[in-house]
């Protein structure tokens, strides 16, 4: 994606070989270029990178869409803990 990091676009390269069918590639956060979004039926997962390139870590802030309860939140995880949570949706 043009206005995001490097780190945002290795993530989506690493992410488009993984198997987590049935998600959608979203940004709704076009000013926070350490960010991506991904959502999967009415779940909107925000996915940041900020201080990536520090820690190799993402945090991570699954929600409901439509009335944006926070379903759960983790940070600092890895990139085999990011997928395994998607992959558990």
């Amino acid at each position: 994606m043009k206005n995001k990091t490097a780190d945002v676009n290795n993530l989506l390269r690493k992410l488009s070989k993984e198997d987590i069918s049935g998600y959608e590639f979203v940004n709704y956060w076009d000013g926070d270029t350490t960010a991506i979004g991904l959502k999967k039926r009415n779940v909107l997962i925000y996915i940041s990178t900020f201080d990536f390139s520090q820690t190799g870590h993402y945090d991570i802030i699954m929600e409901e869409f439509e009335t944006g309860e926070i379903l759960r939140e983790r940070f600092n995880i890895s990139y085999t803990e990011l997928v395994a949570d998607l992959q558990g949706l």
